[in-house]
């Protein structure tokens, strides 16, 4: 077990040949998502024929809204711990900041699709997505201090890369394969990084230099360590425990948080939180992810078997239908959201979703607001 990751909390080392039983259980689970698979999709119009331009400077802007928020609001300009300044601020401000890092959130994914979606239209090259792309997800990475929406990115694009040119890929392996262990060794450090990168304020290239050479002295290069980490095999741990120990079912409470996330705690105070916190709060530390099968688990106990293919066939429908006016791009955002809601709290990566589908529908009256203007113009 990863001590970096796990140290202040009470879970211990799994054994698998001592963990049979919980072993078919997570298998089962990982059927039951394969069901889900089967079941038949509520028929839409063909998204490839609905045309819609993203509005990537509008997402922009409100990236750098939130960001600036949280920044000034947290005083990490002025210095301090990544981890202690965000909590803090968010601790003190409640749900308004969390409205805040919503919107955030579904800014990403907005300019994340945007970009692909630029790309795969031919409205930007290939180089210039990748520049473009991959500088907007390592400065979020390095600012924001989340490395999912990297994961996220890179993910979609190999796949979408394979799938349009399995040939080059294979050809290009040899310089692919020792790249990706770069890439993820990074990020796999980058948590090690992020703690100390803003204790004088804003960060210099010399104090983020001496961070990374500080986080190679405390997690060497090695391949295990490597397919461990950007794997993120060590949330297998956390879901093992529940299977082992958890038996304070929460019977569908944490999946109705965004019908309540906007009730001030003032009125209700105890309201639904986040699976990531509950799961803390049993076995320590600030938060541990559960993903959708622990979340599952801990709702609805072995129930979550039949319940879990009808819930994600359900949630499929909706994000469909709610993206289904906005092209192409809409496989995009689903891709991503998809990923998200796996392996984050399901309730906050819908809040994220309700967010970004407001964004897009005021992106786009303001595009036409402004057309209006223009041609009472002339």
């Amino acid at each position: 077990m990863s001590k970096a990751d796990f140290g202040q909390t009470k879970l211990t080392d799994i054994l698998l040949k001592d963990n049979i039983k919980s072993s078919f259980i997570l298998l089962s689970f990982i059927f039951s998502i394969i069901i889900y698979l089967y079941f038949p999709s509520i028929k839409t119009r063909s998204l490839k024929q609905i045309i819609f331009a993203p509005s990537i400077k509008i997402y922009l802007s409100i990236y750098s809204i939130g960001m600036l928020i949280i920044f000034v609001g947290s005083g990490l300009l002025q210095g301090g711990n990544w981890y202690d300044n965000r909590h803090n601020f968010f601790e003190s401000y409640g749900s308004l900041t969390l409205l805040v890092a919503f919107i955030l959130n579904s800014s990403k994914i907005l300019i994340i699709a945007s970009l692909t979606h630029n790309w795969l239209i031919k409205k930007i090259s290939f180089l210039k997505f990748l520049l473009f792309v991959g500088s907007f997800t390592i400065f979020d990475m390095v600012f924001s201090g989340n490395r999912i929406y990297l994961f996220c990115t890179v993910m979609l694009i190999a796949l979408i890369y394979v799938k349009k040119f399995p040939k080059k890929t294979l050809l290009l392996s040899p310089v692919i394969i020792p790249g990706i262990f770069i890439f993820g060794y990074f990020g796999s450090i980058f948590k090690h990084i992020r703690g100390p990168l803003f204790y004088h304020g804003f960060p210099t290239f010399k104090i983020f230099v001496l961070a990374l050479v500080r986080a190679i002295g405390i997690e060497p290069p090695n391949p295990t360590l490597f397919f461990l980490g950007i794997s993120e095999s060590v949330n297998v741990n956390v879901i093992y425990t529940l299977f082992n120990s958890y038996d304070n079912f929460l019977y569908g409470s944490t999946f109705l948080k965004p019908i309540f996330f906007y009730l001030p705690r003032s009125i209700w105070e105890s309201k639904p939180e986040s699976i990531t916190i509950i799961t803390a709060k049993t076995y320590g530390g600030a938060s541990l992810v559960t993903t959708i099968i622990g979340e599952m688990y801990m709702n609805f106990h072995l129930f979550g078997l039949i319940i879990l293919p009808v819930f994600l066939w359900f949630t499929d429908n909706i994000l469909t239908f709610s993206l289904k006016k906005y092209g192409s791009i809409s496989r995009l955002i689903m891709f991503i959201i998809g990923l998200l809601m796996f392996r984050m709290p399901f309730s906050d990566e819908f809040l994220v979703f309700i967010f970004l589908i407001l964004i897009l529908e005021l992106s786009n009256n303001f595009k036409r607001y402004k057309f209006k203007i223009r041609a009472n113009e002339h």
